[in-house]
């Protein structure tokens, strides 16, 4: 079965997506913050290209005593299945005191390539061990799902700073520095509502997923939750998008405009 350039790029892009949607929150973070999520939230979304729906993605949190666990899942539907079929699933456990994981994991299939991660992190010494061996990382590292986290616990005034927001992440046994900017304040029309968001911009890391650092724009929400409401991201024709579908049990009032 012949491919157009548009599936083909779609498809390359729904292979991604996890990864994209795992980088969402990459915002500075303090001792002093407070984690926004209780138990049992939830939020599910739709990818798209234009028109063509191909996949879904949601995530669940859970949390108990001292600790915080979210799991993101994401997976085309059945149509890209037959070109491309992809199962991913993360893992996180997150210190709610400290704010930082203590435990990481990775298992995609997509196509048929298979991949299984497990990172054990020692926030003490500082160092991470993984099937690979044991690594060295920067102080109040984070792994590519507790950046979630992190970011949760940010105001809304000081995402929207002049300057830049930065986090330390361990990511495929390398330690990486994300940037990421404010643009603007919009309001989004989604399915849960028109809501008012924080309009970002990460710088992202040439050559992993994107072929430009300016490629992947995110909107959260304008208020304590900061959940994420949309996404895009430059593929090689036109954009990829990321639209919320559901939102449950978030802690605060989102910021609904009708």
């Amino acid at each position: 079965m012949k491919l157009n350039v548009e599936v083909i790029s779609y498809i390359w892009c729904m292979r991604n997506l996890i990864w994209i949607l795992i980088l969402l929150p990459i915002f500075s973070y303090s001792q002093t913050r407070k984690i926004n999520i209780k138990h049992g939230e939830s939020c599910s979304y739709n990818i798209h290209y234009g028109l063509f729906s191909g996949g879904y993605a949601k995530y669940s949190v859970d949390k108990k005593n001292n600790e915080i666990t979210v799991v993101l899942e994401g997976k085309t539907n059945s149509i890209i299945d037959v070109f491309f079929k992809i199962r991913d699933r993360y893992e996180t456990i997150v210190n709610t005191s400290s704010r930082l994981p203590r435990y990481f994991k990775r298992d995609i299939i997509e196509g048929s390539d298979k991949i299984h991660q497990e990172y054990f992190f020692n926030q003490e010494t500082n160092k991470v061990n993984t099937q690979e061996g044991s690594y060295d990382c920067v102080k109040k590292s984070q792994d590519m799902l507790s950046s979630f986290i992190y970011g949760r616990s940010l105001s809304s005034k000081e995402l929207k700073s002049k300057e830049p927001f930065y986090i330390n992440m361990f990511l495929d046994e390398e330690n990486y520095m994300m940037e990421v900017k404010y643009l603007a304040t919009e309001v989004i029309n989604s399915k849960i509502g028109k809501i008012r968001c924080i309009k970002l911009q990460p710088k992202v890391q040439i050559g992993r997923v994107f072929s430009n650092e300016d490629d992947l724009i995110i909107w959260v929400s304008d208020d304590k939750n900061h959940i994420l409401i949309k996404l895009e991201m430059g593929i090689l024709v036109g954009s990829l998008e990321v639209d919320i579908q559901t939102a449950k049990n978030i802690k605060y009032p989102l910021s609904i405009t009708d």
